[in-house]
């Protein structure tokens, strides 16, 4: 099973105002609840343990669980990878690393950045907000370190998309 949560009213004010001032990793996950992504679809990109941030956020009143669904496994026979699978599949893979990264470099200050890149849905899209999270970068923790990521993220897309 697999729950589904949406922001209370204080964990709305919480996002607005930082009036609690909850630490980087919860304020990021009550950020990420958007009350139609299961906990299960949330958790790769929580840092740290997932199961205890919801649980700490359900505890503080920030949020609450509206529904709760089965997920079932679907039971299909291997098949190779389509040629379009596999690039949604280095598509989401790239956009979950570049967010978890941009938190783990900037915390609070990458969140807005980090909410852009999770919306992207095609890689032009990606690509130019991976340009924005590295001026981000930049700015705020120095050259190096948006050398580092353009390296990780922006050149490995580039690689992939010319390909």
């Amino acid at each position: 099973m697999a729950t589904i949560y949406c922001k209370t009213a204080k964990g709305q004010v919480e996002v607005e105002t930082r009036a609690n001032r909850l630490a980087p990793r919860l304020r990021t996950t009550l950020i990420l609840i958007d009350g139609r992504r299961t906990d299960n679809e949330l958790s790769p990109l929580i840092p740290g343990d997932p199961a205890q941030a919801f649980h700490a956020l359900l505890d503080g009143g920030f949020i609450e669980p509206i529904r709760i669904v089965e997920e079932r496994a679907v039971v299909r026979p291997p098949a190779p990878p389509a040629s379009g699978d596999s690039r949604v599949r280095e598509f989401e893979h790239l956009r979950r690393d570049s967010v978890k990264v941009l938190i783990d470099q900037l915390g609070p200050l990458g969140e807005a950045v980090a909410m852009r890149l999770e919306k992207c849905a095609d890689w032009a899209e990606l690509e130019k907000t991976l340009e924005l999270a590295c001026q981000v970068l930049e700015y705020a923790r120095g050259k190096a370190a948006a050398a580092s990521y353009t390296s990780r993220f922006v050149e490995t897309l580039r690689a992939r998309t010319s390909a």
